[in-house]
């Protein structure tokens, strides 16, 4: 579905991914991990126009992606949930879905909220309350729920685990599988619990320095040994070995 060739991108004049090459499979999770300032969030950020691209190309079911307005990726399908900053603090739940459901006709928003509400129970419950008030995960459901809000064939997820307790990251990552089971929706997951979403992933790329330093499947990169305790932390790598792709 999302094919990058060669990408070279960074910010004005620092140079942060170089000659780097990825495909994303239709309706499986990629996992992009990788240590701080591999270039993760840069990848994101290039396929969304955030970053300034010099060279390489970013196709999207076959079309290029370079030079398009934030809003027209938008409309071919694309979804963006960053790592910060992803929720209207000071709305309601229920206005930041009807935000984000902008591109739809009223009704049709409408009804697409319920739905989300229905998705995440949570967000039903605290369906008034601003998403100021909402615990970390609470929030991180609504950020998913409002990606969802556009009917996105591709979801780009940016480190959805951040700051929050490993029970609650751990809840937040099986959304994301359900997100592909239940849904079929595409995913390019960018994620710091790099062992547990290795483990629902289909396909990894593993960066450094802002270039490929693996590609394969997830669970092949959770029996490197070596690259995951030098450069993911994952000191028992081979109890992934329990695991069978089939059930991942």
């Amino acid at each position: 579905m999302l094919t990058i060739n060669k990408l070279n991108a960074g910010y004005g004049k620092l140079q942060v991914l170089y000659d780097l090459s990825i495909e994303v499979p239709e309706k499986g999770i990629t996992v992009v991990v990788g240590p701080n300032g591999a270039g993760k969030t840069t990848l994101l950020c290039s396929i969304m126009g955030i970053a300034n691209v010099t060279s390489g190309e970013i196709l999207f079911e076959g079309g290029s992606l370079q030079n398009l307005p934030t809003h027209l990726l938008a409309k071919k399908g694309i979804s963006y949930v960053p790592q910060m900053k992803n929720v209207f603090a000071d709305l309601s739940v229920r206005d930041n879905l009807q935000m984000a459901g902008y591109l739809l006709p009223f009704d049709e928003a409408k009804k697409k909220a319920e739905q989300m509400t229905e998705m995440f129970p949570v967000l039903k419950k605290f369906i008034d309350r601003k998403a100021v008030t909402l615990s970390g995960g609470e929030r991180r459901m609504l950020a998913v729920a409002m990606g969802l809000m556009k009917n996105p064939k591709l979801m780009l997820l940016d480190e959805l685990s951040t700051d929050l307790a490993p029970i609650i990251a751990e809840k937040v990552i099986m959304e994301v599988a359900r997100l592909r089971d239940e849904l079929g929706i595409t995913i390019l997951l960018v994620e710091q619990m790099a062992k547990r979403a290795l483990e629902i992933g289909d396909t990894a790329y593993l960066l450094v320095s802002g270039g490929v330093k693996f590609a394969g499947k997830s669970l092949e990169l959770l029996n490197e040994p070596e690259l995951c305790n030098m450069y993911l932390g994952i000191k028992q790598p081979a109890a992934a070995q329990t695991l069978t792709e089939g059930g991942a």
